[in-house]
C-alpha cells in the first residue's frame, strides 16, 4: 500500500476508533458467529494473528475459546481499547507489510482487511501472509459482498460524516479466483449479515 494510503488509513480509524467501541456489543452476534466458524478450522490451542485487530473483539472470543492471540493493528487508538480488553494477548502496532514477524502462526484472521489494498497489491499481501503461516495454516478472508469490481478513494458512508478511505470491491468469484490463483485451497465458504445489513463473503482458506 502506498504511503500517503497508509497514512489516510491510519488518521481514518484514529478518528473512528471510539465509534467502533460503540458499536462492539451491535456486532458482538456476528463476530462471534463467525469466530465460531474460523475456529472450529484450527487445532486447540493454537496460535493466531489478527491483521487490523480493531478494538480487539474477535481477540477476545478467540481468547476465551484457548487460542493463543496476537493482534496487529495501524491505529494507536484502536489498539489501545484492544489492549484493554484483551490484557493476555501481544501487540503489534504497525504495517502489516512493514512488520518482521519472528513467529509463525497456526491461523491468521484477515476479516475486513484484504479490501484496503489495491488488487496490484494482493500478491505482496498474500505472500507476506503465506511467509508467517506453519504448514496447512488456516486463514479467514472476509470482505463485504459486492456484484461489481472496482477500486479507489470512496467515502466511508456508515458513520455520519464523510471519510475517505481507499477501498477494493471484490467480487465473490474475482476473489476466489485471485486467492486461487497465488496458491490458496478454499476449504469452506459461508456469507452472514451484520446488524447495518452488510453482507460478508467469509473464506476459509489453507495454504495447501
Amino acid at each position: 500500500m502506498e504511503n500517503n494510503t497508509t497514512i489516510l488509513h491510519t488518521k481514518l480509524y484514529d478518528d473512528l476508533a471510539e465509534e467502533y467501541e460503540k458499536r462492539v456489543s451491535n456486532l458482538l452476534p456476528i463476530t462471534e458467529e463467525v469466530m465460531d466458524y474460523f475456529s472450529s478450522f484450527i487445532s486447540p490451542g493454537g496460535l493466531i494473528l489478527d491483521i487490523g485487530c480493531g478494538v480487539g473483539s474477535a481477540l477476545n472470543i478467540l481468547n476465551k475459546k484457548g487460542f493463543k492471540t496476537t493482534g496487529l493493528e495501524i491505529s494507536s487508538k484502536m489498539i489501545q481499547f484492544a489492549k484493554k480488553r484483551n490484557p493476555e494477548s501481544n501487540f503489534i502496532e504497525g504495517d502489516f507489510l512493514k512488520i518482521k514477524f519472528y513467529n509463525k502462526f497456526d491461523a491468521v484472521l484477515a476479516f475486513a482487511f484484504i479490501h484496503l489494498f489495491p488488487k496490484s497489491e494482493i500478491p505482496t499481501v498474500f505472500a507476506k501472509i503465506k511467509s508467517i503461516l506453519k504448514p496447512n495454516g488456516i486463514i479467514l478472508l472476509s470482505s463485504t459482498e459486492s456484484f461489481e469490481s472496482k477500486e479507489g478513494i470512496y467515502i466511508k458512508k456508515d458513520f455520519g460524516k464523510k471519510y475517505k478511505r481507499f477501498r477494493k470491491f471484490w467480487t465473490e468469484q474475482e476473489l476466489r479466483e485471485t486467492f486461487t490463483e497465488f496458491g490458496f485451497k478454499e476449504l469452506a465458504f459461508k456469507k452472514s449479515t451484520d446488524n447495518f445489513g452488510k453482507v460478508w463473503m467469509d473464506f476459509i482458506v489453507t495454504n495447501k
